[in-house]
This record gives C-alpha cells, structure tokens and sequence, in this order.
C-alpha cells in the first residue's frame, strides 16, 4: 500500500495538478443550497474550511483571503504543491490558512477539530478506496453538527466509454516511464483511435464527445483525468450507500438544477416523477442513467438532519436569498403592454412572460448583473417601478416568487445568502478593480495566471491584465492605464511597444472587464 501511495505523490509532484478557485466547490454555494432545501449551515465569514487534496491551495486560498475572519486547512499527500501552496500564502501575508503534507487514511482525524465546511474537489475518483473511505471517515468524524461537505467525482454510466479511452491511453503512454512522454504518447494514441476507430461504433462516439478535452486539455489535465494510477468511478447509488455508512446523508448537488428531471425533457421527467417523485435520490439514479451522466458534485450532511431536508422549495426562505442572472429581452427592449416577450442569453435557457412584473424583474437583475439582489429588494423595486395600484403587492411578491424559483431550478440563477458586490459596467472613467483580485495578480509568480472572482470563479490574466490589474483602484483613467502599459513596454502584447498598440490592448482588457466579476460597484 505504501509503494502504491509512493507512486501517487510521485506523479502528483512530477505533473503537479493545477489548482484554481472551483465556483460550485465554494461554502458560500453550498450554504446557499442548503438554505433552499430547509437547512441552516454555518455563516461562512467565521467558518472553519476543511479542503481534502486541494493541491497548491488555488480554491482554498482565494476563501482564506476574503474572509478574514475565516480559519482554513488544507491537507494533500503532494509535498511539492503544499509548498507552492504556503509559498503563495506567505505572498499575500494571510496567517487564517495552514496548508499542509498528509496521507489521509494515515492521519487522526480526531487531532483536526471540526469544521464547518469540508471541500474535496476532484480526488475521491482518483484515489484507491482504502483512501476513499478515511475521506468519507474524516467527513463523518470532523464535520460540525450543521456543517456541508462537498465531494466531487466522476459516475456511471457516463464514464463506461471514457474508460475505453483512458484504457488505450495508458496502454500507449506505459511504455514511458517520464510522465511528460506519457502525456505525448497518450496523445498520439488518440490521435490513432480517431483514424481507426469505426465510425458507428461506440469508441467512435466516445471520442467525439471527449475530443474537445482530449485536444485542448492542458498536460495536467489529461495527466490526472485520464492517466493517473487511479480513476474509480462509481454508481450515484453506490456513492451514496458508502456515505451512509459513514453516517452522512445526501443533501444535494451543488448545482441544484442537475437535481431537476423536468430540465432533460417530458419524456424523462413524467415516467420518473411518477414512479419516483418520492425518493429524490433513486430518481437521480435513474436520471443518470437516462442522461448518461459522468460526473458528479454531492453535498453531504449528518444523517441526523435527513429528515429536514426538503426538496420542494420553501418561498419564505427565498426572502434572504441574493440572486444573480442576465436575461436581457431577446428582441428589442421590454414592452409593459401585457405582449410576450423571451428573456435570456443565446444558447441558453430563456423566460418567456407576459407579466409587467416578472419583465421588470428580469430587467433589474440583468442591469445588476454580476451583483446579486436580494428577494425583497427585487420585490420592493419592481412595486415602486410599476404605474400605482397597477398590481397588489401580493401578486407582485407571488410573481417574482415564482420566477426565482424557476431561475433557480432550471440553474439560470446563482445564489448566495450574502450579497456579491460586482459590476460590469466598463462605462466607468476610472475603474476600480477588487482591491483583494489586485492583491491576488501582485502575488503571481511564474507562469501563473489565474485568480479568483468575488463568485469564487476562476479567472485567467492576459499578460496585460496582470500588468494592470494591481494599480487599478480607481485612480487610473483610460489615458493612464495606457501610459502605464506603455511604461511596461516588456509586458504589453506580444508584437511589441507603442501606445497605439498599448491603446488597443487596454481596450481588449476593459472589454472582458464586463465579463469578469472582478469590478467594484
């Protein structure tokens, strides 16, 4: 067992696994979702975070620095990124995180105290299951009476054809023992499956689904999905059962909207609502199957608090709810004329309404978009909005009641239970970066360029906004960023120094400023 784990940390330190802040993983998410579904979970500001395998801290770290006031640990068997971890920590001057060296089916769990929030994004597949079971162990064991953990991990039936894929790969890529010639051979493999591979076949298929990430996926990316020692996928139902051996229930997924049948079409949806509308996680097992879903986010909780959970949502508890969602009018601008119009992005869901209500209410979230708004705010602007004694509050709050359920359901909303203070408006003369994304990109070293959002997203820099970012606090209009990128001539676009080219490349950078979440107010 000790040479079997030797060989993880070796390959964990050889290719080490790029860390980034993981949105869904965040506890501010997994709070937010077990609010809807009756549960309280602990403030996150003054929580206690537990983040199994998280690597060089990239979703951790991020936690640490926004909430002060919050005290995190993370434990990875990788003692090469644990000290790119702390050597990233040590940067930006936090001392509420401790990063550090462990095997997790070695340590005592009872020595960590208990958390709040336990995190443990992509590792329960990737490692043997005498592992899985002491992170299900320390789960159980060190997770607080009212805390969440999230587990992520790769399911079936989704993962029975990538396993073809993965199995070829390692065939090819074990001829190799540098993991770098590994990844290169496990490429070439592909490459030779797509010319031989039989056109109605199931191989062919498998890799036309996965080609987007076979392609373009980064070395680490290939190297700890498809090529490491370990890749165990497993049943919902099985996940599940071995949770509740540990005396951990389902709560949910951190995108609730993978919950909802009616999301995947009538024809899945009627059949097992009706044969199981209710047993909520024998329909998602069966919902698996008929998606042919691959991958999973799981929030656990006590067995204890099993019998509170509920699925339907409760619209009183949605008054302390913040939301978040851009569903602009898809033809022209709003009509309060009682005339049907469609909200929503291209190539996604959309809202199709003919109420002057619930039509000022997608404007108003659109206009705030990235920042939330409260429920009652959104209530009590859409009443002041509308022509006097046009609608009853009651009907007002019933409508917008119903539409953020439905946001929330079909996942065109995002959720939190404190406000998420962004901006998107590029209009500004003098924009105002996040002062804690400034303290972030001035803490970069190397090659990195990733930092985190105020919606714990990861964002990639381009060189010029990691140039600018840090000096970004308002002081600096459109003609200064210029003259400052002009004074980092080595750091502008790659084709050389001058401010015409400067002035093009701070108006790429203030165009994907609306994009970002990382703007103040």
């Amino acid at each position: 067992m000790t040479t079997t784990l030797a060989h993880v940390r070796a390959y964990y330190d050889s290719v080490p696994y790029t860390s980034h802040a993981y949105m869904h993983s965040s506890p501010e998410q997994s709070a937010a979702v077990a609010h809807i579904f009756g549960l309280s979970a602990p403030p996150v500001a003054t929580a206690r975070v537990l983040e199994l395998g998280g690597a060089s801290g990239g979703n951790l770290i991020p936690l640490a620095l926004r909430y002060p006031a919050l005290k995190a640990l993370e434990l990875d068997l990788s003692p090469v990124q644990i000290d790119l971890g702390t050597r990233q920590a040590d940067r930006l001057g936090l001392d509420n995180i401790v990063l550090r060296q462990a095997d997790l089916a070695e340590i005592d769990s009872e020595s960590l105290g208990e958390f709040d929030y336990i995190v443990c994004h992509g590792v329960y597949s990737w490692v043997p299951p005498h592992v899985q079971d002491a992170l299900l162990r320390i789960c159980s064991r060190n997770l607080a009476p009212n805390g969440v953990a999230y587990v992520s991990y790769n399911t079936y039936p989704g993962w029975k054809a990538k396993e073809m894929i993965r199995d070829a790969m390692l065939l090819h890529g074990s001829t190799r023992s540098d993991p770098k010639e590994q990844i290169a051979y496990a490429r070439g493999m592909v490459g030779f499956l797509q010319q031989v591979a039989r056109k109605d076949g199931m191989l062919a298929r498998a890799l036309e689904e996965n080609l987007p990430y076979l392609r373009k996926g980064d070395d680490h990316y290939l190297a700890h999905e498809y090529l490491e020692p370990y890749n165990l996928p497993c049943y919902f139902h099985q996940f599940l059962e071995r949770a509740s051996g540990r005396g951990l229930s389902y709560l949910g997924e951190a995108q609730p909207a993978m919950m909802i049948p009616g999301n995947y079409g009538n024809d899945i949806a009627e059949p097992l609502l009706r044969a199981f509308g209710h047993d909520q996680a024998r329909m998602e097992q069966y919902l698996d199957f008929a998606i042919n879903r691959g991958f999973r986010q799981t929030l656990l909780v006590h067995a204890s608090r099993a019998a509170d959970i509920r699925y339907r949502l409760d619209r009183q508890r949605l008054q302390s709810v913040h939301f978040a969602a851009r569903l602009p009018c898809v033809a022209g601008g709003t009509r309060f004329d009682g005339s049907t119009q469609e909200y929503g992005m291209q190539g996604e869901p959309s809202v199709s309404t003919s109420s002057d209500a619930v039509k000022r209410a997608l404007d108003l979230l659109t206009q705030a978009w990235p920042m939330t708004i409260g429920r009652n705010e959104l209530v009590a602007c859409v009443e002041t909005s509308l022509d006097a004694g046009s609608a009853p509050r009651t009907l007002v709050e019933a409508a917008i009641d119903e539409l953020l359920e439905f946001l929330i359901l079909r996942g065109i909303a995002r959720i939190r239970l404190a406000p998420v203070l962004a901006s998107a408006d590029v209009s500004v003369s003098h924009p105002c970066v996040d002062p804690l994304v400034r303290r972030m990109t001035a803490a970069l070293e190397g090659a990195d360029s990733y930092v985190a959002n105020a919606w714990h997203e990861s964002i990639e820099l381009s060189p010029v906004e990691r140039a600018l970012y840090p000096s970004m606090d308002g002081s600096l209009d459109r003609e200064g960023l210029i003259r400052l990128l002009v004074d980092q001539q080595n750091l502008t676009s790659a084709s050389g120094s001058g401010k015409g080219e400067a002035s093009t490349d701070v108006d790429r950078m203030l165009a994907r400023l609306s994009d970002q979440a990382v703007l103040l107010p």
